[in-house]
């Protein structure tokens, strides 16, 4: 008889002062369960930004699996009257550390890895939840197609198709959820079935931009624009420069007029750093959406006067190198990150970014470029509210507690009119507010109501009741 993992989850819980009832694992969960005295435990059960200790890990096989799973989550919640986690783990990465836990749950997508490229000539491709962008890549690239997806290619397809996607497209082709065009997914009373712009739309809606308040998503069909590079192969310019800046708040503002004002193909992308004597250190990487070097080097050459270069390298690359799924993902030293989107990139946000990176939390600052494609997009047509903003800002700090990190972000988001989710640690019902304000926070409250009156996906950050 397969035995429920209650020593571990006795041994766990600590916020119950009860022993927690589980129930039996029915034996189809029981052969893909790992417990911490597992083998695999240990590279289940943490991701890139969080060391988790759950109860039990389940690595699914497919939807069934995944159905099964939120059955007996919910079963369990049933029987105990806890609120005992459940997480979703597709890729691993991470950042607002809802993908694990401890003394819950945690589902393990990671082996829904397939991806099947499709029909070259209409560019659409499927990907299950637990495939990596740098693999999706690999695969699109002999199409000469690519699809934005952030700028690590170890994250999962499921967590940022349904939480955003800032990659190095974004300008040219709008964030990863913008080019979904129908979604497999498992809602809280475990049914799975394809959905889109016909077929439950309102769920289709919330699930792009809402991340799992509607329910978890297992496969994405979507679609990636051709490059039109000249050689195929999906290649692109990548353009490094090391900046050093004396004026922050001026070369803040000139690199947004240089965004502003240059090509949807430019994308750019920076980390901020103090070199001491009031000057800071940008690394840069500005990426050009084909390998067309006539039509990129001008606008590559007058970012080049925006502050003082210390060194620079172009080359036309393949897409996939520069995201390459990594080896084994492993824990980061604890850190906490912030983020915000911000309307307008000029030297008002200099400063801020100048007063963030003097604070002693502060590890680094990033900042992306949006505009273009992803402000194509009108705010009620999908779940991620931001639409007009110039900027994403995010802050890196160390974990020297609630109050100094919120101080050290304090300037910046002091500019903010929107948020991005998924990157970031903060959980609280304000920043979920922030991330999904006013009729879209609406919206989704009223679908996860009909998709989830229980809150089994309650994890990480979710609009309160």
């Amino acid at each position: 008889m397969s035995t429920a993992p209650q020593e571990d989850a006795q041994a766990l819980v600590s916020d119950h002062s009860t022993t927690l009832a589980w129930p039996d694992v029915p034996q189809p969960l029981a052969a893909i369960r790992s417990l911490p005295r597992d083998p695999r435990y240990a590279a289940l059960s943490s991701t890139y930004m969080r060391s988790g200790r759950p109860a039990v890990v389940f690595s699914a096989r497919d939807d069934e699996d995944v159905s099964a799973v939120v059955t007996y989550a919910a079963e369990v919640r049933r029987l105990t009257g806890g609120r005992v986690p459940l997480s979703i783990r597709s890729g691993g990465h991470g950042i607002s550390g809802a993908a694990t836990n401890t003394g819950g749950i945690v589902l393990d997508l990671s082996g829904l890895n397939r991806i099947a490229a499709g029909d070259a000539e209409d560019g659409l491709f499927l990907a299950q939840a637990g495939a990596t962008w740098g693999a999706v890549a690999r695969a699109l690239a002999p199409c000469d197609r690519a699809l934005t997806s952030g700028n690590f290619g170890g994250t999962g397809v499921g967590g940022l198709v349904t939480a955003g996607g800032i990659g190095f497209f974004a300008r040219s082709q709008g964030l990863t959820l913008d080019n979904v065009t129908r979604l497999r997914v498992v809602t809280a009373d475990g049914s799975a079935r394809w959905v889109d712009q016909r077929h439950e739309p309102d769920l289709f809606w919330a699930l792009r931009g809402g991340a799992t308040q509607g329910g978890i998503v297992v496969d994405a069909e979507l679609h990636a624009p051709r490059l039109g590079s000249i050689g195929g192969g999906a290649t692109v310019i990548h353009h490094e420069v090391q900046y050093l800046v004396d004026d922050l708040p001026g070369f803040v503002n000139d690199w947004g007029a240089w965004v502003r004002e240059s090509p949807r193909e430019l994308e750019s992308f920076l980390m901020l750093q103090p070199a001491g004597d009031r000057r800071t250190v940008v690394q840069a990487r500005h990426l050009w959406a084909n390998d067309r070097i006539d039509e990129a080097q001008p606008t590559l050459e007058a970012g080049l006067n925006i502050a003082r270069v210390l060194e620079q390298r172009a080359i036309a690359t393949p897409y996939a190198r520069l995201v390459p799924p990594p080896g084994r993902t492993s824990t980061r030293p604890p850190l906490e990150m912030r983020s915000a989107l911000v309307d307008r990139s000029d030297a008002r946000l200099g400063m801020a970014i100048r007063d963030a990176l003097t604070h002693e939390a502060t590890l680094l600052v990033e900042l992306r470029a949006l505009g273009g494609a992803v402000s194509d997009v009108a705010v009620p047509e999908t779940a991620w509210a931001g639409r007009h903003q110039e900027a994403f800002v995010a802050t890196w700090a160390h974990p020297f507690g609630e109050a100094s990190v919120r101080a050290s972000f304090s300037s910046v988001d002091e500019l903010a009119t929107g948020s991005y989710g998924a990157y970031s640690t903060d959980t609280t019902a304000a920043a979920a507010n922030r991330v999904w304000p006013g009729v879209t926070g609406d919206r989704l409250r009223a679908v996860s109501d009909r998709y989830d009156p229980e809150r089994l996906f309650d994890q990480g950050l979710v609009l309160p009741r």
